[in-house]
């Protein structure tokens, strides 16, 4: 099934349910009042609904076949431990189908032996309206949930073909700066930035307590580190696993 078909058959009420209840809407936005809330949502639900019918009856233009997967895993963080989440990748089929013979992998391995996957989130809707939706995906989740899982990545970059295509051409001439500053040397590990902001923070937090909380939290994070470690890399694994099992599933049923 492409995606254009499942926006055809899908209730726009039910994915807009869907929406809010896999995703906070309101995050960063916890401090406005409860009026400026509902607004929000009101709006939300016209962007929903137009883009659902903008997905259901666009012309498409895909320029090589692709198919979504959207899957619900367990978290990777320990302290999300027994909560799930939902991911989303989609695949160049042509690839697929030319791996599919040996073992091949999805996060890491040879060049030869993996299979790439991307995000859509930077996408034409034109263009994903085109993709193929894995079967599993559709009876697992369900229409609605995967069609709100899709406009939830579309809605990435903003709510509007326009702000969209801002926030991306930004983020692009970002990472061309990133780029220049790698070559030039002004390169950061992950540690070093965590470490130099928390540093800061501490030097301007005030309040006596505050500064006693994040000194002890940042010693127990580095006592748990190597457990909550081990856990991240078994749950890893498991998910690994079994995104591997339901690309084959796909792919298997095609042929």
């Amino acid at each position: 099934m492409k995606v254009q078909e499942l926006f055809q058959q899908a209730d726009p009420g039910r994915i807009e349910e869907a929406y809010f209840l896999q995703h906070t809407i309101f995050y960063p936005y916890e401090r406005y009042s409860v009026s400026e809330k509902v607004d929000m949502v009101i709006r939300m639900k016209e962007y929903i609904r137009e883009h659902v019918n903008h997905l259901a009856f666009c012309e498409i233009c895909v320029e090589e076949p692709q198919t979504i997967f959207i899957v619900e895993l367990p978290c990777e963080s320990y302290e999300e431990k027994g909560n799930t989440e939902l991911t989303l990748f989609s695949i160049f089929d042509n690839e697929a189908y030319h791996k599919m013979g040996a073992d091949f992998s999805l996060w890491s391995g040879e060049e030869e032996c993996r299979i790439k996957h991307y995000g859509i989130d930077m996408c034409k809707a034109e263009s994903i309206a085109g993709y193929h939706i894995a079967r599993s995906s559709v009876e697992i989740l369900g229409i609605d949930a995967c069609c709100a899982e899709i406009l939830y990545q579309i809605f990435a970059f903003g709510y509007s073909d326009k702000s969209r295509e801002k926030n991306i051409q930004a983020l692009c001439e970002r990472l061309d700066e990133a780029i220049e500053e790698v070559k030039e040397g002004k390169s950061y590990s992950y540690e070093e930035m965590f470490g130099h902001f928390w540093q800061k923070m501490l030097d301007h937090c005030a309040d006596e307590d505050e500064r006693q909380h994040m000194i002890l939290k940042k010693e127990y994070d580095g006592k748990v580190e190597e457990i909550e470690r081990r856990y991240t890399n078994r749950i890893l694994e498991d998910n690994h696993r079994k995104l591997i099992a339901l690309v084959r599933e796909e792919y298997a049923t095609r042929v």
